[in-house]
């Protein structure tokens, strides 16, 4: 189900004039592109990135908590259909609803659906839990060495 990914793909195309072939890299994930197609990334959609989720969250930001909730559930299904890595207009997406809402309700409908998720998608919990082990240690060794 690439339907999100689509229509908010083509969403920014039309918002943005992007040409077909730039907006087709949008639908991919970032380890999906070719050298070629990261070269064309990183040069002319990246920058526009701030732009992109601006827009979206001018989209996000009218609709009601019927709707909100609809983005969230086709969002984390869009995640579902890939075993939880998002392509670049989802993770720009996710961006506006809130990466841990996102990550949350992936990973309770991946376990009462039984859908097993990508190794690197629990990625983001553990990055947390590096981040706050490496600043309590830094705390640690700073007031040890006084």
């Amino acid at each position: 189900m690439k339907l999100l990914s689509r229509e908010m793909a083509n969403a920014l195309k039309e918002q943005f004039q992007i040409p077909p072939e730039e907006a087709a890299l949008l639908e991919k994930n970032i380890r999906q592109l070719s050298r070629q197609e990261r070269r064309t990334f990183f040069q002319k959609l990246k920058p526009r990135e701030r732009e992109f989720k601006l827009f979206f969250k001018g989209e996000y930001g009218q609709l009601d908590e019927k709707g909100r909730q609809e983005w969230l559930s086709t969002t984390v299904q869009s995640l579902l259909d890939r075993g939880g890595e998002p392509d670049l207009v989802d993770s720009m997406v996710m961006d506006v609803i809130g990466r841990l809402q996102v990550y949350r309700c992936l990973r309770e409908r991946a376990e009462n659906e039984g859908i097993r998720l990508k190794a690197l998608t629990h990625f983001g919990g553990l990055s947390m839990v590096l981040f706050l082990v490496v600043i309590i240690t830094a705390i640690i060794l700073y007031l040890a060495g006084r």
